[in-house]
Formats: structure tokens, C-alpha cells, sequence
């Protein structure tokens, strides 16, 4: 049986490769689609047209591109159904949870369309001798996009709309394992953009990411993805000096205070701990609760495990490492329960306890459905823990007292901290990694300035 094949977007047309590369379904295994395989070459014609288009797009009043963008994710509001589905094929992501991403995403684009129409300069007044101060923003130029395969459409939007505010054009590098919702969302910006602004090359990842990050058109590289990876392309990108903004992985403690509500505890682990499978950097790994809460919270997260249906994981690499950190944990004398194979690269969530430093599942990120949950006794104690691995994205704290949680909550060496609940990323606010879970900030209005470099007109006669 046929099926669809994906050229790569570059100058506003569709172009086709000698090689392409297989998209298939992790739940089935089933071939559903074939990607262009891009080579450098590709990469760079694709950075050429987005150096083309970038005069125009820089040039384009904030108000009308603000409309363009608007429009942009209008469209996309049309095409969610088609995008969440291509997600649920391709990563095996839940059809809700893929509703949920895209939805969440278009938000994105919607609030970066307003944005772009509130960049301004200023003017400030000069001191005796002068005519005064004018600072303006200006768009730092080509962007490379290199976007994992965990959130294949959200981690786009969140690089691809506030660059298009600044006034940067991109190239787009999404993840081989899941390409065909990123491609969706490009070829929709293909639709309502000028040619060249946004461009999108698939293939294989190592070759295509050094190459645009040694690119001498390509201005910053805006990266999601593994500590690991991110070294090679700093390492790519430092000696040129190129921008760059690194979205890491996680590693996420949840502080259960004394007067913590259990139910509302319990929904935070098990809603963060396991959705897409664990494959999130957001994910609760760690459930570090007062000793005093410690039954109550193992028997609420038992009886809602017990009613959850996961989707596959996304890779065989990803089957293999859950099969590893089972073993590791076991072998280092912690309890794991659940977490078996289910067939094909369906898994059981699992809930770990007994386990401490030195057990893998609690050192690194984990990115399989597996919770540890670990007694505490001295709040200082769960603050440390709490920032013991090297790693600062998102963590989470529940209490009843206000003030006591907002101090700890403050203490927690996070980007994000959440509160008396889960929901993590709202598009007017920074989501940024601190200490090995990146550098910069994406969403918010830092966010938006880190596609901006800022230039001062100095007026003094």
C-alpha cells in the first residue's frame, strides 16, 4: 500500500529528495508515511532562502506581520484535528493528549500574533548636549529550529511564533521519529507567509544539526532536546559565535509539605508522572512527601495507576532504557511495582519506592512512566533532594499554608514551579531550564527578546 510522502519546504515550494526515510506508528509498527531525506546540501539551500526572505519579513510593519501570524494560527485552529492525529500516529501519544498539545500550542501562536504588534522603540530623553536616545529592537536574523519528537508540535510553535514576531525567518529540523505534524505546521506557515520565511528540511538528525549550526547564514540555533546533543551544538555554534537558546531535559521533584492536601498530591504525580508516557521534561520523577503523607500518597497514586492506559513509547531506545532502569532499581534494592511489558513497546506505569541516590531512575532523567516516591522528615531535607540531580526545569510543591509553600517553592532551583497543581506552561510567561536544563527562556516576553538584538540610535546633534 501507498503512502503519503513528504517533500522539504524551502523557498516556499516543495521539494523532493533521492532518499526518504520510513515515519511509522510506534503502536503498530506500521509504516504510515515517508520524509524527504535532506542532505547538508538541502540544509543550506534552505538556509539561503530563508537569508533571502529575511530582508522583507524584517522589514514588514510590526501591525501587519502581527496579522500574517494571526492568520497563521487561525489556519492552524482549522487544521487541529488533522495535526492532533498525525501526532497520535506518529508518537504515540494519546488522541486527547495529542488535542490537548496542539490546542495548547495554537495559544502560543495566538499570543505571539498580538506581540508582534506591541514592538516598539523607545525614545529617551537626553541629558545637556544632546537630542536624546532612541532604542529599537531588530530581529537576530536566520533562525535553526531543532525540535525533538516528545512534543513534535509545541516545541515548534514555542521557537517558530515569537521568532516570526521579532521579524527572524527559520529553518525548521524536526525530529526524524516523528516529523509529520512539525511539517504540517510548516507547510501551513508556507500557506500564509512570504516565500522563504519558514523553511523545513527532515532527515537525519546528527548531519543536518551540525550543518545548520555551523552554517554561516544561520544566526542563533534554538534546540530542545538531550544534554547531550545540546554540548555537540554548542560546541558547533560557540566558535561562530551564534545565539542560542537550549531546552534540556528535567528531572522533576515534587515537595509534598506536611499539610498537603493528598488528593490533590496524588493528581499532580499521576497526572505529570505518566502522561505521554513519561516522555516529558516537565514529568513528576520524584514525589518527595512527608513521612506522615507518605501511605496516604502511595495508596491514592496505586488506585489511579491501576485505571490508566498508556500510550506506547515513542522508540525502541526509549523500551530499552525503561527495561534498564527497572532492572538498575531492582538490582539496587528498591521496590518497583508494575512497570512490566505489555508487548510491542507498550509498558505498565511504575511506582518505585526504596529508592535513594545512586539508583538511576532518581539520579537521571527517567523519560518512561515510572514515579519514585520518597519519605522525607525535615523540609530542608526535601529541598535538597529536591535539588540534589543537576538539573532545573520544572518542579512542583503542594501545601495548605500559603506562605510556608511560596518559601519552599522558592527554594526549589527551577525555572518553573508549580504550585497546588500541574499545568505548566501558559504562553505570557518564561519557561526556562536553570543549571543543566538549558540556557535562556522560551515563551513570555523573554521569549520574545531572546529573537531580538537591540540597537541604540544615539542623537546628539
Amino acid at each position: 500500500m501507498s503512502v503519503p510522502r513528504h517533500g522539504l519546504l524551502i523557498g516556499g515550494e516543495v521539494v523532493e529528495t533521492e532518499a526518504w526515510m520510513d515515519v511509522d506508528d510506534p503502536a503498530t509498527g506500521e509504516v504510515i508515511a515517508r520524509i524527504a531525506a535532506a542532505t547538508p546540501d538541502d540544509a543550506m539551500r534552505a538556509v539561503a532562502a530563508a537569508n533571502a526572505a529575511l530582508p522583507g519579513w524584517r522589514a514588514t510593519p510590526p501591525l501587519e506581520r502581527g496579522a500574517l501570524i494571526a492568520k497563521l494560527a487561525r489556519l492552524l485552529d482549522d487544521e487541529a484535528p488533522r495535526i492532533a492525529e498525525l501526532i497520535h500516529r506518529e508518537e504515540g501519544k494519546p488522541l486527547g493528549e495529542a488535542q490537548a498539545e496542539v490546542a495548547r500550542a495554537n495559544e502560543v501562536v495566538h499570543h505571539f500574533a498580538a506581540e508582534a504588534e506591541r514592538l516598539w522603540s523607545s525614545h529617551l530623553p537626553a541629558g545637556p548636549g544632546g537630542r536624546g536616545s532612541t532604542v529599537r529592537p531588530d530581529p537576530v536574523g536566520v533562525v535553526a529550529a531543532i525540535t525533538p519528537w516528545n512534543f513534535p508540535v509545541a516545541l515548534v510553535v514555542w521557537k517558530l511564533a515569537p521568532a516570526l514576531a521579532a521579524g527572524c525567518t527559520l529553518v525548521v529540523k524536526p525530529a526524524q521519529e516523528a516529523p509529520l505534524a512539525a511539517w504540517a505546521v510548516c507547510e501551513a506557515a508556507q500557506r500564509v507567509l512570504p516565500p522563504g520565511v519558514v523553511n523545513c528540511v527532515t532527515g537525519e538528525g546528527p548531519p543536518l544539526g551540525e550543518a545548520l549550526a555551523t552554517a554561516d547564514g544561520v544566526e542563533k540555533v534554538a534546540f530542545t532536546g538531550s544534554r547531550r546533543v545540546a554540548e555537540l551544538i554548542a560546541g558547533w555554534a560557540a566558535p561562530r559565535l551564534k545565539h542560542l537558546s537550549l531546552e534540556l531535559g528535567g528531572h522533576g521533584p515534587l515537595i509534598a509539605l506536611p499539610d498537603a492536601d493528598v488528593a490533590t498530591v496524588v493528581d499532580v504525580a499521576v497526572s505529570q508522572g505518566y502522561a505521554n508516557a513519561g516522555q516529558a521534561c516537565y514529568s513528576v520523577n520524584r514525589v518527595l512527601a512527608h513521612r506522615s503523607l507518605v501511605a496516604d500518597v502511595l495508596d491514592g497514586i496505586r488506585e489511579r495507576v491501576a485505571a490508566l492506559t498508556l500510550g506506547p513509547m515513542a522508540t525502541e531506545r526509549g523500551l530499552e532504557r525503561h527495561r534498564m532502569l527497572m532492572e538498575d532499581a531492582r538490582a539496587r534494592h528498591a521496590k518497583v511495582e508494575g512497570g512490566e511489558d505489555l508487548g510491542g513497546r507498550f509498558v505498565a506505569p511504575a511506582l518505585v519506592t526504596g529508592a535513594g541516590p545512586g539508583v538511576r531512575l532518581v539520579d537521571e532523567e527517567p523519560f518512561t512512566p515510572v514515579v519514585a516516591v520518597m519519605a522525607y522528615d525535615e523540609v530542608a531535607d526535601a529541598v535538597a533532594e529536591a535539588n540534589r540531580p543537576d538539573y532545573g526545569l520544572v518542579g512542583y510543591v503542594c501545601g495548605e499554608d500559603l506562605r510556608r509553600t511560596m518559601d519552599v517553592a522558592q527554594a526549589v532551583e527551577c525555572g518553573t514551579v508549580v504550585v497546588n497543581g500541574w499545568r505548566v506552561v501558559v504562553p505570557y510567561a518564561p519557561y526556562a531550564g536553570w543549571r543543566g536544563s538549558g540556557v535562556g527562556a522560551e515563551l513570555g516576553r523573554p521569549g520574545l527578546e531572546a529573537f531580538i538584538r537591540w540597537q541604540h540610535l544615539r542623537v546628539l546633534a
